[in-house]
């Protein structure tokens, strides 16, 4: 990779609605691949893989809630769960009382995140650029950047199961984001994502052409625009020239709300991903999701051709 091609600017690091794009394509991604391997939840795989990284001695049953922001009665049921399927055993601490629990993956479970976390890696070759060889190096990296942003509790598995890790460390991101907007904001994530974007265009958008831009479902959008109006953050437009089309646009409440989202995002983005990682790996998730988003649009541009060459005349 050039010089060139690797530089970044502060700009970059902003967590704006490309960044959104590209982290939630990846989110499925990582859970699609889980899913064709796994019978685990994301919750259940989160905590296998945190007791795969302890290593053998395990980590304190106590201690799974705060390091995976589970609550307790979460842990236990995760836990039961991965007992029943023979990936997880909890061991009775050596205390004063022997009340002490310890919870550690067995051979049974580091098999089981092999399996899961090749099939993780072949979803996100899969929606990835990686024909590029600097894409593919990108990709790698981000992979690498995901996982230290949570690091293992054992140097023993530091190279180990990277995808697998970068899913639970995107899971504790988005948990992150989701209740520092709703706190900030008073607004769900998807609410704020489009608002968000609203912004960046400062001009109405289709309702259509927010879900597209955003790769969220017409029904998700709906919704958040509903949400919006409904908080008196943006207002519904409509064309003379196209009847069915429904534009919106933010309010003057509404732009202030984007004011405070852009903040919210930005110190998330500082506390949560860029304090945790080198320059390197800072840079390889500032070019992932522009690399990711370009290619998305890119593929979308090839169907839409393609689907020109099919029209017929209408007799």
């Amino acid at each position: 990779m050039t010089a060139a091609a690797g530089a970044y600017n502060e700009s970059d690091l902003a967590l704006d609605s490309t960044f959104f794009v590209a982290f939630d394509l990846t989110h499925r991604a990582l859970k699609g691949g889980l899913a064709a391997a796994s019978p685990l939840n994301v919750t259940q795989y989160r905590m296998l893989v945190k007791l795969l990284a302890a290593g053998p001695d395990g980590v304190a049953q106590s201690d799974l809630g705060r390091l995976l922001d589970l609550k307790p009665n979460v842990v236990t049921q995760a836990l039961n769960a991965l007992e029943e399927a023979g990936f997880a055993e909890r061991l009775r601490g050596e205390g004063a009382d022997g009340r002490t629990r310890t919870a550690r993956a067995t051979g049974a479970g580091e098999e089981h995140v092999a399996r899961a976390n090749a099939s993780i890696v072949e979803r996100l070759y899969a929606l990835f650029p990686t024909e590029d060889a600097d894409h593919r190096a990108i990709l790698e990296a981000s992979i690498a950047a995901g996982a230290s942003s949570a690091p293992p509790l054992s140097g023993d598995v530091a190279s180990r199961f990277a995808a697998s890790r970068a899913l639970a460390s995107l899971e504790l991101v988005k948990r992150a984001m989701e209740g520092a907007l709703r706190r900030a904001a008073g607004a769900p994530l998807a609410e704020c994502r489009v608002l968000q974007r609203l912004g960046e265009v400062d001009e109405p958008l289709r309702v259509g052409d927010v879900a597209t831009q955003l790769q969220m479902s017409p029904v998700a959008v709906a919704r958040a625009v509903d949400g919006l109006v409904g908080r008196g953050w943006a207002r519904r437009l409509a064309s003379p020239s196209d009847r069915k089309a429904v534009f919106v646009a933010a309010t003057d409440e509404g732009a202030r709300k984007q004011k405070v989202i852009a903040r919210t995002v930005d110190a998330l983005a500082r506390t949560q991903l860029w304090a945790r990682l080198d320059d390197d790996r800072r840079r390889a998730l500032a070019r992932t999701w522009r690399v990711v988003i370009a290619d998305v649009q890119a593929r979308k541009e090839l169907d839409r051709k393609a689907a020109l060459e099919l029209l017929q005349p209408i007799e």
